[in-house]
């Protein structure tokens, strides 16, 4: 019998553009969230979709792969903001001229 792998999601907090996503997102507001294996942290990300809730406590992350597995991610709001302002790369700054 060949045991079945299945790969588990994580957000992507290395992308400046998802973490400002995902702090900016409003309650109730669906916004795309950049996913990737949880083994294969430089992998290409996978797009998903993120959703906070309408009373703005919750926020969750529902993935679809190529084969058509589904997972689903759920975290408190307030702690998913903080982990993205933590983990957020800085942003490079031009020089000016």
């Amino acid at each position: 019998m060949t045991p079945s792998y299945s790969l588990t999601y994580v957000i992507n907090f290395r992308d400046s553009s998802n973490c400002s996503r995902i702090q900016n997102a409003q309650p109730g507001e669906e916004t795309l969230v950049l996913v990737h294996p949880e083994q294969e942290p430089l992998a290409d990300p996978l797009g998903a979709k993120g959703t906070r809730s309408q009373d703005g406590a919750l926020f969750v992350v529902e993935i679809t792969t190529a084969d058509g597995t589904h997972q689903s991610l759920e975290w408190e709001y307030q702690l998913l903001q903080l982990v993205s302002q933590v983990l957020q790369p800085p942003q490079v700054l031009q020089p000016r001229p």
